[in-house]
């Protein structure tokens, strides 16, 4: 049997399959074949006729409901009072906003910064782009200020022009840490000084399921810089692709210039609009975390019962993953082995960090496995790293 703890998707039972299928069919019989059409449209009551959107803004930022629908929810949400429809870029997922978003701001030899462990899909697009990539130090609570602050000064000294900053403040990836008030306002006070477009990661953000919320550097921001990419792949289901890039108007038409594609999924967009006007995301949303709250807690349980003193970890308050530190008694490669040889597929820390620092690290993904799946691929894999302990 496989116990795939390896990638982070949105339990199978947290979909809302019978809204889907209900605004579906309504979407359908009220639109006709408009609701298949490239562009969207709208009704002129008086007139009893059809108005249809601007194809081209539809194209290249995405349906225009959707868009109207996500500032107000994410406006009530965040707490930002100045977004409308043409502060967003609707996307293939959140994986294309971060890719538009570095080629739209990064040049080749200019300056990009991550964090120590980070996505890899973002670092490698900012590889691919050529850019100076520099690691910032993390620790419990997130990004490191000082260290920020350190490798911008090192850009400087060394000719390199500091451009552009991704970072992943709530439920960090892969650690799963939330970094402090306090710290998120001084990055934004050095992207300030330094002039950086800051790309705020929030994937995650409204999978929280128990602490405080914490202000995002979007609604923080009072500069124009920052930009805060998402997507419903991780709260409602993957198989929507679809993700959007939110911020001031100026920046958003950056990404729009470098657009070469036909835009998103229309369909899909009218979609989850409807599921958004008619109240349906934040129950969702809730339940959704409730179950992902219980399996963190099986995930956690059996870890501690099964991994005992060979790992720690930090218990997180939301998001899909533990991140296990291996104690140095661990012999890496054989543990490894062995929990593959079980049918155990885990993340290992090289994937986020490198070769070198991401060694004795394992990213466990609890989200997707039934719960019976979890204890028993767990307790596996606990069993690969007993029997490799080094006498």
């Amino acid at each position: 049997m496989t116990f795939n703890f390896d990638q982070g998707i949105a339990a199978e039972e947290t979909f809302p399959l019978e809204e889907l299928k209900e605004l579906s069919a309504r979407i359908i019989d009220r639109d006709e074949g408009r609701a298949l059409e490239y562009i969207s449209f709208d009704y002129d009551k008086a007139n009893d006729d059809i108005i249809y959107i601007s194809s081209y803004i539809e194209l290249v930022l995405g349906h225009t409901g959707m868009r109207e629908q996500l500032a107000q929810w994410m406006g009530a949400k965040q707490g930002i009072d100045w977004l409308e429809a043409d502060n967003y870029i609707l996307t293939s997922g959140s994986v294309q906003a971060i890719a538009m978003a570095i080629n739209a701001f990064l040049d080749p030899g200019e300056g990009a910064l991550v964090e120590a462990a980070s996505f890899p899909y973002a670092m490698r697009f900012m590889q691919m782009r050529g850019a100076d990539m520099r690691a910032v130090e993390i620790d419990e609570h997130g990004m490191v200020p000082e260290s920020l602050e350190s490798r911008l000064k090192e850009f400087v000294a060394d000719g390199v022009r500091p451009k552009f900053l991704y970072v992943i403040p709530t439920f960090q990836l892969p650690t799963g840490v939330v970094m402090p008030l306090k710290r998120r306002l001084r990055i934004l006070e050095l992207a300030e000084e330094y002039d950086l477009v800051v790309l705020e990661d929030n994937v995650y953000g409204d999978l929280r399921y128990e602490g405080e919320h914490l202000p995002t550097l979007l609604s923080l921001d009072r500069n124009g810089r920052v930009i805060q990419s998402s997507s419903f792949s991780k709260t409602v289901a993957p198989a929507l692709r679809l993700g959007w890039m939110a911020g001031p108007k100026e920046l958003i038409g950056a990404l729009a210039a470098v657009r070469q594609d036909l835009g998103t999924s229309q369909w899909t967009a009218r979609l989850m609009a409807e599921f958004l006007a008619e109240g349906k995301l934040e129950p969702h949303i809730e339940r959704a975390n409730e179950v992902y709250r219980r399996k963190r807690d099986i995930a956690v349980e059996t870890v501690r019962e099964h991994c005992g003193e060979h790992v720690t970890f930090s218990v997180p308050e939301g998001a899909f993953y533990l991140w296990l530190a291996l104690d140095e008694s661990v012999d890496w490669e054989s543990a490894q082995r062995d929990a593959s040889m079980a049918g155990v597929f885990c993340r290992p820390g090289e994937k986020f960090m490198g070769a070198e620092a991401g060694r004795g690290f394992l990213r466990i993904a609890f989200s997707h496995a039934p719960d019976h799946e979890l204890r028993r691929g767990l307790a596996a894999l606990g069993k690969a790293i007993r029997d490799n302990v080094k006498q």
